[in-house]
């Protein structure tokens, strides 16, 4: 029995050092934003990090300097370090930011862009992708931006509320009657957290809805209430109601509005 105890733990050790190996080799991409020979644009609001697309890295230098400063006046934000944009020539590189060189294999052809803490990631416009143009990436890195606000405020802002005001404030409204093509998320679904939310969240449409969520309380409450809000997490302190009681009144105005 002393025997097959000893084996097992063996086993059991031997098992978690491999896991640690391919763990510590999948996330070795992780360890630094930057790629060899990386060149930097530096601006007032944003630097701006590309590799050998410059045309495209300077569109989105442009775009993301000139409206920084705005998004984060929105958010309270104001006083916030400059936001780094690390923008990559292949998909594949800016997920592999993100998940390690698992990343590129997940198959999600939709993913261009991504913060990590209060920096942005982002594939360059001139290679998009299959499913995106180099417009949709000039949106996605407003969108990010607001994201890397966001962790500055509130590092504990949920993803659902994250996802709406980056799609709200980057002026990513959808252009179709999501009721008629998707359920509402459940309230549970708009709790959704953890390394794999972007891809269940993506699957019930929360990217879509959630700028819905944002555009409900900015209507209902005001958009100073939605500033504070985003600070807090408070629902009854900005809102007067329960999470419950304003998930029920955004419902209903999704229904009005998007079916």
């Amino acid at each position: 029995m002393k025997n097959k105890g000893k084996k097992l733990k063996k086993g059991l050790t031997v098992t978690a050092v491999i896991v640690t190996l391919l763990l510590t080799l999948n996330f070795l991409p992780n360890l630094t934003r930057k790629t060899s020979g990386m060149q930097v644009i530096e601006g007032s609001s944003v630097d701006v990090y590309y590799e050998k697309e410059a045309s495209a890295a300077k569109d989105i230098f442009a775009a993301a300097d000139a409206r920084a400063d705005v998004l984060a006046h929105l958010l309270g934000a104001k006083d916030s370090k400059k936001i780094e944009i690390y923008i990559y020539d292949r998909q594949s590189t800016m997920q592999q930011k993100k998940y390690g060189l698992i990343g590129s294999a997940l198959g999600i052809d939709w993913y261009i862009g991504d913060n990590i803490k209060s920096d942005v990631i982002l594939t360059s416009p001139a290679n998009p992708g299959k499913v995106h143009d180099c417009e949709d990436v000039k949106k996605a890195a407003l969108h990010e931006i607001v994201h890397a606000y966001n962790y500055l405020i509130n590092k504990d802002m949920t993803y659902w509320v994250d996802n709406g005001l980056a799609g709200y404030l980057s002026g990513q409204k959808p252009a179709y009657p999501m009721c008629t093509y998707s359920p509402i998320p459940t309230l549970e679904q708009t709790k959704v957290r953890g390394l794999v939310a972007p891809i269940m969240f993506a699957n019930y449409g929360g990217y879509e809805y959630s700028y819905t969520y944002i555009e409900y309380l900015s209507t209902t409450y005001s958009w100073e209430k939605v500033r504070d809000f985003a600070k807090s997490g408070d629902y009854e302190g900005e809102f007067g109601q329960t999470e419950s009681q304003v998930y029920d009144g955004w419902t209903s105005y999704v229904k009005s509005n998007y079916s």
